[in-house]
């Protein structure tokens, strides 16, 4: 088992279940919570060195064009965090996600490159 694929692995497995878990009290949990799923699944099986470069060119692809389509609709910037982390605005909401997706974005390409350099 290589080292960098059983920290990233870790790393992202931690995050993104946290991330799901904190979707649950969203108003569309059915949506965000497989988002924040299907990568802590990706990252689980990295721990064990098995990725599938296709399917991280592929999810790498859909997370990038997803944040940033989401990106792009907020009307103004707003920031993250106003009186704490619950949504004020529909632009702030907007901006959180967006760079959820990239977080996920990341770990796809972290994943890819881990794969083509040790395997």
């Amino acid at each position: 088992m290589n080292k960098a694929f059983l920290i990233s692995g870790i790393v992202f497995t931690i995050i993104f279940i946290l991330f799901a878990y904190w979707q649950l009290n969203d108003p569309d949990p059915i949506l965000w919570v497989p988002v924040y799923l299907i990568p802590a699944y990706t990252a689980l099986r990295a721990i064990t060195g098995k990725v599938n470069s296709e399917l991280m060119v592929v999810l790498f692809i859909l997370s990038g064009v997803a944040g940033l389509q989401t990106w792009v609709e907020m009307t103004t910037w707003e920031g993250f965090i106003t009186d704490g982390l619950s949504m004020k605005t529909m632009n702030q909401e907007l901006a959180r996600e967006a760079v959820g997706l990239w977080i996920t974005t990341f770990s796809f390409a972290t994943f890819y490159f881990l794969d083509k350099k040790y395997n």
